[in-house]
């Protein structure tokens, strides 16, 4: 219990003003103020770099795309050209192809047609041929009188 006593016994009188700060405490708040402020002005001049450089990079970019959009729209229409150019050489190859195929063809048929009629030729010279007989006494004078 004296314990209770004692504490309700220091109340205190009157409110203190708060202790006035000491000089460490001054000096160190002063030193960390300016090494803050310090720092502000690094990171506002670091700031300031950054965005001009981004502008500078944001002008390079434009002219970079610029110059993409130039050699996308070349190889655009290159690759249009070439994709054009193997359809028609596929059609030109087919149709070469047909052409072969079809010349082939005459070909045969053009032997064909020769050899039949070499055939039909020694055929009909077989059939028509006369045979070798010797003109008789009488046809002979005739036709020695006759010239």
């Amino acid at each position: 219990m004296k314990e209770e006593q004692l504490l309700h016994t220091q109340q205190p009188c009157a409110v203190e003003p708060p202790a006035k700060p000491k000089k460490k405490r001054i000096r160190r708040q002063k030193l960390e103020l300016e090494y803050l402020r310090g720092l502000v002005g690094k990171l506002e001049q670091q700031m300031t770099q950054l965005k001009t450089r981004q502008r500078e990079d944001a002008g390079h970019t434009t002219a970079v795309n610029a110059e993409m959009s130039i050699w996308k729209g070349i190889a655009e229409r290159q690759q249009t050209e070439r994709a054009r150019a193997e359809e028609k050489n596929q059609k030109l190859r087919a149709s070469l192809e047909g052409q072969l195929k079809l010349a082939t063809k005459l070909e045969r048929l053009l032997r064909k047609r020769l050899r039949d009629e070499e055939v039909a030729e020694l055929a009909d010279n077989k059939r028509f041929k006369l045979p070798a007989v010797a003109p008789t006494d009488d046809e002979i004078f005739a036709d020695q009188l006759a010239h």
